[in-house]
């Protein structure tokens, strides 16, 4: 899988992994301790398939002990009317998609689109970035991925049922504006990203998910310099930059005496341009979580929280 492709969603980059590794208890979560409380730092998964069942016991225990949660930016706000008008407009074409690309990169896109059985309608009119996008989605749509079963909406749910605390990296129109404001060269390179490798393979939404389930740091961390190297300007864009940008808040929330389970995409976590090695070299110790044994009335009461939406 294209390391930039895994990115175009925050699908965390994920590689194949071994299908004989044992499940993780705690996959992509960390702890850090702060000046007054100890945090988790959780690398989540955007969109998931209905099959994915119980989270895994770490994270309902981190989950169980935090006293807020922060996420990349507003999950409620992002999925309402107002922003996605907002989106749809900007990812109009006047004059189609056909006079934002060139020939070689439309035939490929028209190719790719009849592979997937993906209604003409849904790029044609639109702009590369958004296309990009709709590719992803629509695959991963195919294979039973939703953003509804991802763990964002899931701990947001969860949350907003248990009356806790929530904050966020990026407000809703900024992080929009991750796309809606890319100049026509990235926006080209964008799409150019995802129609790598000859399209997605029927069997990689599954793989992701198994990767994640099985902690796959390492895949991550090779996908995430094949992405700086491939495609240095998509990756400044969606990753290294905003991690420098998150970090002055991360390090200020670290500071807290309340506990924060912090989840964001697990490709911001790692990497040389990772939040975790920028808050080892400002003389934090991150470890990763490992979970103790749980009762399953513990793990079942999440999942009914989670499930009262």
């Amino acid at each position: 899988m294209t390391a930039a492709r895994g990115l175009l969603l925050g699908l965390c980059v994920l590689l194949a992994s071994n299908a004989a590794q044992a499940e993780s208890d705690a996959p992509f979560l960390w702890q850090v301790k702060g000046a007054k409380a100890t945090h988790y730092l959780l690398g989540s998964v955007h969109l998931l398939p209905s099959a994915a069942g119980r989270l895994p016991t770490g994270i309902v225990q981190a989950y169980r002990s935090a006293d807020a949660l922060v996420f990349e930016s507003d999950i409620d706000a992002l999925q309402g009317r107002k922003l996605s008008a907002q989106m749809l407009e900007a990812a109009t074409a006047p004059k189609g998609i056909a006079a934002e690309i060139d020939v070689g990169t439309l035939r490929r896109l028209r190719q790719r689109m009849r592979v997937l059985r993906m209604p003409t309608a849904q790029c044609e009119t639109y702009r590369p970035w958004f296309c990009a996008l709709s590719l992803e989605l629509y695959a991963y749509q195919r294979a039973g991925f939703s953003g509804e079963y991802g763990l964002d909406r899931r701990l947001h749910d969860a949350a907003v049922a248990d009356g806790r605390s929530m904050a966020w990296f990026e407000a809703p129109e900024r992080h929009i504006a991750l796309f809606t404001d890319m100049a026509k060269p990235l926006s080209t390179q964008f799409l150019d990203a995802a129609l790598a490798d000859n399209g997605l393979k029927a069997e990689e939404p599954v793989e992701m998910y198994r990767a994640w389930r099985n902690n796959d740091s390492s895949g991550i961390e090779a996908l995430i310099a094949e992405m700086k190297h491939d495609y240095p300007a998509v990756y400044e864009h969606l990753l290294a930059g905003r991690n420098r940008a998150w970090l002055p808040e991360l390090k200020r929330r670290l500071k807290l005496p309340e506990r924060q389970l912090i989840v964001v995409g697990a490709a911001h976590w790692l990497g040389p341009d990772g939040l975790i090695a920028s808050l080892t070299a400002a003389g934090y110790q991150v470890r990763p979580y490992l979970a103790i044994d749980i009762d399953q009335k513990a793990g079942l009461e999440l999942d009914a929280v989670i499930a009262r939406r």
